[in-house]
């Protein structure tokens, strides 16, 4: 079972009530700038890891046009229910500060920050500081504490690659703020490279299945609150383990490539 922070609360709870029921993912996003793309990419992780659970789940987001074409770019998957709609809800939000070292801290402010959610109309009341002092209570946002959970995503500032955003962000904790000055491209490209090299490469060997104890790897890192950066850390080791068979390599990473969301299996059939 998926367990998640609850922004709200600081606590870690089980992402949905009823394995089988239907959950709404709904990110929360009113710009158009790489910290919005990254609220819409945790929750369409977010999205795969429920439904790899079992759980039914039906997306929700209203990006502007400008960001949907990149979200489109990175694979993200258009949304498709409607706010408020039956089930569950986890809520997705962008929040405005964060440090490289950990998690966003409420009241802090940083350029090229995600917008928390729609700007108040004229005369409309700001947001109000939730009673316990965790958290922001935005405008328009169902509360939480009576419609499910809330997840928060640290901001992105820089330029960085389209190709590359995708595996960049995902090796980041998503409540860690990440500067694209500072991240290393090269080595995401190589990462990235040579990994669809070889998911190629293990394709044409004999099919062998997941390994039992590396599917329950991936797995325990996912379902701990999202640890993507964790799963990557497994297909690494995976790449290089000799008790591995090439088959099994293969089955493993487009495995958690449904997770992922990296492509790694683009290259299958490919001359290189």
């Amino acid at each position: 079972m998926l367990r998640i922070t609850d922004a709200r609360t600081g606590e870690t709870v089980d992402a949905v009530r009823a394995r089988r029921g239907l959950t709404r993912v709904e990110a929360h996003v009113a710009g158009d700038d790489l910290s919005a793309l990254r609220v819409l990419l945790v929750a369409d992780v977010l999205a795969r890891a429920l439904e790899l659970g079992g759980t039914p789940v039906v997306t929700v987001a209203d990006p502007p046009a400008g960001l949907r074409a990149l979200a489109d770019a990175l694979g993200i998957r258009r949304a498709e229910g409607e706010r408020g709609g039956a089930g569950p809800a986890l809520h997705v939000v962008g929040t405005t500060g964060g440090t490289a070292d950990g998690p966003a801290s409420e009241g802090s402010a940083s350029e090229g920050s995600a917008s928390e959610g729609p700007a108040p109309s004229d005369g409309a009341p700001p947001s109000d500081e939730d009673p316990a002092g965790r958290a922001t209570v935005i405008p328009g946002l169902p509360d939480p504490e009576r419609d499910g959970v809330r997840v928060e995503v640290a901001p992105v500032s820089g330029t960085a690659d389209h190709a590359l955003l995708r595996m960049i962000l995902l090796t980041t904790p998503r409540g860690h703020s990440l500067d694209l000055a500072a991240a290393d491209l090269d080595g995401s490209r190589e990462t990235l490279a040579r990994w669809r090299k070889a998911v190629a490469g293990w394709a044409t060997r004999p099919s062998r299945p997941v390994p039992e104890p590396v599917r329950q790897e991936l797995r325990a890192a996912w379902e701990d609150d999202l640890d993507v950066p964790a799963v990557l850390a497994v297909l690494r080791r995976v790449e290089h383990a000799e008790d591995v068979p090439d088959g099994a390599r293969f089955e493993t990473y487009a495995y958690a490539d449904r997770l992922l969301g990296l492509e790694l299996t683009r290259d299958i059939g490919t001359q290189w």
